[in-house]
């Protein structure tokens, strides 16, 4: 008769090697040897190998509770001062792979030994986040910009109209998925989560939210093709503003917009000053106080789930560039009303986290 599988197991008629005998049969081993059988009839009767009757009939007498020796593992083939010059390495250069570690530091250690000296000292491994670079002075700008609003309440931050634009590519933007199966399931097609090479359609929108979760449409922006790039401009730019703020705008408001070169052109200045546009100052590369690049990643997701046909699709015609911007203009009036008021909510979290960080990066 063939060996029969164990659910969840792979096939194996041999015993593999190594492996714990539980101590239920260690109890067996030890009471058929007290009855007095023979090392073959109790290697019959438990279905285990010599050298596990000797072993068990051995040790029985020094531990009689039925459970194995402790193992003393691998023998440690460093001394202290390695343990030190490897921490040191680990909190000077956290950057470093293990090959330059090891090169560094002169020290032939294991991958799994050099995780277990930065456990012990509370130090963990995780791929570095992405964030935009910061200088000593950029971060002391934004620090200064939150130490000014370090008081604020949730009602001031309510008169600020968060706005900024958007690329958005078809098919991107989905969510990392789960799976559940066993070790051989990993690379089956129904396993594997994919994504199409290339270049898809893609558009840049604009909105902008302020208050209690008002918000503004969603505006699809036209390139500039009289531009050297023809990309967006600050002409592409002043398009939204003279379409979206006159409707929107009141005077107890404070207009929100970051130091893009289209947002800070003397055009863009000239035209919100001639219409009565309050504006805030911004700090450089402060997208983590930005409330409305969290509503972004929220818009590529309620697309996603509302708009799949959409989103999935193939086609590069007119019909469904029109199908695209869309379905992301109703997609961005689904997301709930207490999504953006807790994005205003988040905005002292934010000013706490970069006076905490004195300026530099944050989680947000």
């Amino acid at each position: 008769m063939p060996p029969q599988r164990r659910p969840l197991f792979e096939t194996d008629g041999n015993r593999r090697r190594g492996r714990e005998t539980s101590p239920f049969t260690r109890g067996k081993i030890a009471a058929f040897h007290l009855v007095g059988l023979t090392q073959r009839q109790i290697m019959e009767s438990t279905n285990t190998s010599r050298s596990v009757v000797r072993r068990t009939i051995s040790i029985d007498i020094i531990n009689n509770n039925g459970a194995a020796l402790p193992r003393p593992g691998r023998p440690i083939i460093y001394n202290p001062r390695d343990k030190r010059l490897m921490l040191r390495s680990l909190r000077l250069e956290p950057k470093l792979t293990f090959d330059q570690r090891r090169t560094s530091t002169g020290l032939d250690m294991s991958n799994s030994t050099i995780k277990s000296i930065a456990k012990e000292n509370g130090l963990h491994h995780w791929r570095a986040k992405s964030r935009p670079a910061l200088t000593p002075a950029v971060a002391a700008l934004r620090l200064a910009w939150c130490k000014k609003r370090e008081h604020w309440t949730i009602e001031d931050w309510r008169k600020y109209m968060w706005s900024d634009e958007c690329s958005a590519e078809r098919g991107k933007g989905k969510k990392r998925a789960w799976v559940w199966g066993t070790p051989v399931d990993k690379w089956k097609p129904g396993f594997v989560d994919t994504y199409r090479k290339g270049k898809d359609l893609r558009v840049m929108v604009w909105a902008m939210f302020w208050g209690y979760g008002e918000r503004s449409e969603l505006y699809i922006m036209d390139r500039d093709f009289e531009s050297k790039k023809h990309g967006y401009s600050a002409t592409s730019y002043i398009e939204v503003l003279e379409a979206m703020l006159p409707g929107h705008y009141r005077e107890d408001l404070y207009f929100m917009q970051d130091n893009a070169p289209i947002h800070t052109a003397n055009r863009v200045k000239e035209w919100l000053e001639e219409n009565g546009i309050d504006t805030s100052d911004w700090p450089p590369y402060s997208p983590d106080l930005n409330p409305i690049e969290h509503a972004w990643k929220k818009l590529k997701e309620v697309v996603m789930e509302e708009f799949p046909e959409v989103w999935d699709a193939k086609g590069e015609s007119e019909v469904d560039l029109k199908n695209m911007e869309e379905a992301l203009k109703k997609a961005w009036l689904l997301i709930p009303t207490s999504f953006f008021e807790s994005l205003v909510e988040s905005m002292s979290r934010r000013v706490q986290a970069v006076i905490k960080a004195e300026g530099w990066h944050t989680k947000y």
